[in-house]
């Protein structure tokens, strides 16, 4: 019954080979050993199990002079990986290489469905089956006989495990039972092969900049370790454009190779170039020295700072290229890095931005000693270059210590001392401002300007709860004093990296409340503040935080909003609220000291359930373009979005993002989304009113249509 069973195991798929030296345990009402006839049959809910394998059948023979195994009546056998193969009547030559299957269905891990009429195994390699359908679509519930959304019908089908690929003659796709597609032959890999040389799916659309498009990508899998997908583009206004990925791994990483080139029109202002060079590149890597090291590179660029959003390609603000060193080990942290810019604004001047050439830093923190002390320290080193505008290197260092204490009472008290050091040598600095090219810079010599800064801060919080009628409740009132001499922001030391201060909530009790460490929070204050939680039953909680700060003495780098001297600072403070379940608001906000004028808000709200989702965003930023540390004036801004999933398969949404400013909207979608276990459809119109040069205002009509295992068509507009 081993030698049966073992054989039964390979016959449709040409499963892997299955061990004799495991033991079979069969269960049958009935076996039966016919010495004359030289037969062994088991009838009657006829059940073998092997290893991770079951068969099933009404009965089974196996004729030993002929070496034919037959298993008939409700045959099904359950693989390891989870597919189920199904049969009326399975005959097989004991050596694998002939045999046949009548009324072969399989059913695949992912409820995928094939079915055909008979399967017959050939040559050890080939099983051809007759009649073939497939579908991954679910039969219809109410009408199980009804004909899929959509399904492949052959005439033949040819599965060759030795090429590990299915060839399908005569073949055509059926919608809802009605034949659309024909194709005399087509072929694809067989479920094992992961990776396969060959075309992928196409896609075709329309845009008023490039016309008619289409493009059809080739994958070619060039060894286990890499491969390379083409995909042209081609267009009728624009011609064509090259696109392509090269991939690889090695034994101790990874590493890509991506780009795009064209002759194209480019509108640059009020001129039309015709036939000018246009591309990108994007390049990236990481690659393993041993269990702490490791080093990479990522390199982005264009050709153009619009031909990335002309193309659909991804898009950001700023290209970063930069390649890196980087160490980890416990709770240490080293890194070498350099890097460079190049904007897609018009109004970026890649000769302004900065050229960095290193950047290294060192980060140790210590382990906890006596009454539970913990030393940290950093260190870096930095070099920034321009090609026009200001140069400069630092080296920098902090030192420092904190001591936590909870005492008897709960309350958690924490002393924390450092000392910064820093020193820079820099030329084309103007004292008066923060311009990375002013007019007025020295345009010779070099300065060098040196800073050591203590700090100290003490800080006290004590958490209270209780448990009332609402809900258990938690306050937690938290003060902090931090001393500093004053001063420590000389404008002859450059501000690169500490230009984009926000006094919020998050950053109210840190020492240094700038980002970097070109600025510092210098002079005395006193910060203070209070959290309040409450969490009732379910999913019901509200929390809400108000702070202040009072500074003692700062000097000018430090913005008003954080208090000059002898002030106080603006109010900042979050409410986040969830009284239901399927409702949460939220609200961020600075407030201005003397009138509670809002500074800052952030306003959100996320409400419904899935059959009515909405969604509601504002924000609101106040022109601080007077102060050295903000980048942006004042911004007003809503986003409003409705999501339905209004049935079992079909959802539709709209969004709208406007600038409350300029009364001007930004962008507008509308979608409709039919998605069921086999199918996706995506109907979505959307309106941009962004507006660059080349790049001008652009309606929209996006159309995807995705069977799934066979890919996806995109039509847009």
């Amino acid at each position: 019954m081993l030698a049966i069973f073992a054989s039964l195991l390979r016959v449709a798929w040409a499963q892997e080979p299955v061990s004799r030296e495991i033991p079979a345990l069969l269960q049958a009402d009935d076996v039966v050993y016919d010495k004359e006839l030289q037969t062994v049959t088991a009838r009657g809910e006829v059940e073998v199990a092997h290893g991770e394998r079951i068969l099933l059948a009404d009965s089974l023979t196996y004729n030993l002079d002929t070496d034919v195994i037959t298993a008939q009546g409700d045959v099904s056998l359950l693989e390891p990986s989870g597919e189920v193969i199904f049969a009326d009547y399975v005959e097989v030559t004991g050596d694998l290489r002939e045999g046949a299957i009548r009324s072969f269905r399989m059913l695949l891990t992912d409820r995928s469905r094939l079915a055909a009429a008979n399967a017959v195994r050939v040559d050890g390699r080939l099983t051809q089956m007759r009649k073939v359908v497939f579908s991954p679509c679910e039969p219809c519930r109410e009408d199980p006989e009804r004909a899929p959304l959509w399904q492949i019908k052959a005439e033949r089908v040819t599965h060759d495990q030795q090429e590990k690929m299915l060839k399908y003659r005569n073949a055509r796709m059926e919608l809802f039972g009605v034949p659309v597609i024909y194709t005399p032959y087509f072929e694809h890999p067989d479920p094992t092969v992961k990776r396969k040389s060959g075309f992928l799916s196409p896609s075709f659309g329309f845009s008023d900049e490039l016309g008619t498009r289409f493009q059809i990508p080739y994958y070619w899998a060039i060894s286990p370790q890499r491969d390379l997908t083409v995909e042209p583009i081609y267009t009728t206004k624009q011609g064509v454009v090259m696109t392509g990925q090269y991939r690889a791994r090695t034994t101790g990483g990874q590493y890509s190779l991506a780009g795009s080139a064209t002759v194209a029109d480019k509108t640059t202002g009020r001129e039309t170039k015709t036939d000018v060079f246009r591309g990108h590149l994007d390049v990236e890597g990481e690659f393993n020295i041993d269990r702490i090291w490791r080093w990479g590179f990522d390199a982005r660029r264009t050709s153009d700072d619009t031909y990335l959003r002309v193309y659909d390609f991804e898009f950001d603000r700023f290209l970063r290229s930069e390649a890196y060193l980087e160490g980890f080990r416990g709770s240490n942290y080293f890194s070498a890095r350099t890097f460079s810019y190049q904007g897609q604004s018009r109004r970026d001047e890649d000769r302004e931005l900065p050229i960095v050439l290193p950047e290294i830093r060192y980060s140790y923190v210590g382990k906890p000693g006596t009454a539970g002390g913990r030393f940290f320290a950093e260190a870096g080193a930095l070099g920034l270059t321009r090609i026009d505008g200001r140069d400069s290197r630092r080296l920098s260092s902090s030192v420092g210590w904190t001591l936590p204490y909870t005492d008897n009472l709960g309350g958690i008290t924490e002393l924390t001392t450092v000392v910064h050091g820093d020193v820079y040598a820099a030329n084309g600095v103007d004292e008066t401002t923060d311009a990375v090219n002013p007019p007025d810079a020295s345009a010779a010599g070099e300065d060098f300007q040196g800073r050591l800064f203590p700090q100290a801060a003490l800080s006290y919080r004590y958490p209270m709860a209780r448990q009332g009628f609402l809900g258990r409740e938690v306050l937690e009132p938290r003060v902090q004093l931090v001393v500093g001499p004053n001063g420590g922001n000389p404008g002859e030391i450059p501000n690169e990296d500490s230009r984009d201060f926000e006094f919020d909530d998050t950053n109210l009790f840190r020492l240094n409340r700038f980002p970097g460490r070109d600025r510092i929070s210098s002079g005395q204050r006193i910060d203070y503040g209070a959290t309040y939680s409450i969490f009732g039953e379910g999913y019901s909680y509200a929390s809400a935080f108000l702070g202040q700060s009072y500074r003692i003495n700062s000097d000018d780098a430090v913005p008003d909003s954080a208090g000059e001297d002898g002030d106080f600072s603006d109010i900042v403070g979050r409410v986040d609220v969830r009284p239901l379940r399927y409702l949460d608001l939220s609200y961020r906000f600075r407030l201005d000291e003397d009138n509670f004028s809002a500074q800052r808000s952030e306003i959100g709200m996320r409400a419904g359930p899935p059959s009515l989702q909405t969604r509601i965003d504002y924000t609101f930023l106040k022109d601080e373009t007077d102060s050295d540390s903000a980048s942006f004036g004042q911004r007003e801004e809503i986003y409003a979005e409705v999501r339905s999933r209004f049935a079992r398969y079909w959802s539709a949404y709209a969004s709208q993002r406007r600038d409350l400013t300029t009364n001007q909207t930004l962008r507008t979608r509308l979608g409709l989304v039919y998605h069921d276990e086999c199918f996706l459809v995506d109907l979505r119109a959307q309106r941009d009113e962004f507006r660059d040069r080349d790049v001008e205002p652009d309606d929209q009509i996006f159309v995807t249509i995705t069977f799934k295992h066979l890919g996806q068509f995109v039509a847009e507009q």
